[in-house]
């Protein structure tokens, strides 16, 4: 069971770990090693952890309590969140994918 006490996060502490990692730019390799476990079982937290972030992102678009917890947030977790959701969808079409294309302002 995922140790709640340390973070409100849905990813347990093994799973949260190895994200901190990927997002410090480690390598599967240098994760397995720092971990002492196989690239498998990185490779499979990795599986995991984006399969719940997954359901996180269509949890919140579904919840009617989204923007009031939101508002709720801590500064600090705010901060966060905002840095860690900062997309740049300059070169995507509207259903999300990349145009392939010239664009209209391009004609």
């Amino acid at each position: 069971m995922t140790d709640r006490s340390e973070s409100p996060s849905i990813l347990s502490r093994g799973e949260r770990d190895v994200a901190r990692r990927l997002r410090a730019g480690e390598s599967v390799a240098a994760i397995a090693d720092a971990r002492r476990s196989s690239t498998e079982s990185v490779e499979k937290a990795i599986d995991r952890v984006r399969e719940k972030t997954e359901r996180a992102l269509i949890t919140l678009a579904e919840s009617p309590f989204s923007v009031e917890l939101l508002a709720d947030l801590d500064p600090e977790r705010k901060r966060t969140l905002r840095a860690a959701l900062a997309i740049d969808d300059s070169s995507d079409s509207e259903d999300g994918s990349e145009a392939d294309g010239p664009s209209d302002t391009d004609r």
